[in-house]
C-alpha cells in the first residue's frame, strides 16, 4: 500500500528525529511529506510511530493510496536529511 506522510512539526528537534525515523520508510519528496510503499505490519508501525509525535499544536497525517502513485515533473527527490537554517 502506498502512503503518503505528512507533519507540521514546531520543535527542530522533534522534527528532525520524526525524519529521520521515517527515511526507513520511504523518501522524502519535499521537506515535511515523505512517500512510502508499505506493508500492513509496517503500516501499523507508522501510525505508532506518529502518535509519539503528535503533541500538543503539532499534526502528522498519514494518508492511505490505494492506487499507484504517479509523479510528474523533472525535480529530484530529496533522499537525504538537510537542515536549512
Amino acid at each position: 500500500m502506498n502512503v503518503v506522510i505528512v507533519y507540521d512539526i514546531k520543535s527542530d528537534k522533534l522534527r528532525t528525529k520524526l525524519a529521520k525515523e521515517l527515511f526507513y520508510y520511504g523518501i522524502r519528496t519535499q521537506y515535511s511529506v515523505f512517500e512510502a510503499e508499505v506493508n500492513k505490519k509496517e503500516l501499523k508501525q507508522l501510525y505508532a510511530l506518529v502518535e509519539k509525535y503528535s503533541l500538543n499544536d503539532d499534526r502528522v497525517a498519514i494518508y492511505e493510496i490505494h492506487q499507484k502513485i504517479q509523479r510528474y515533473g523533472t525535480a529530484e527527490y530529496v533522499e537525504e536529511y538537510a537542515l536549512i537554517l
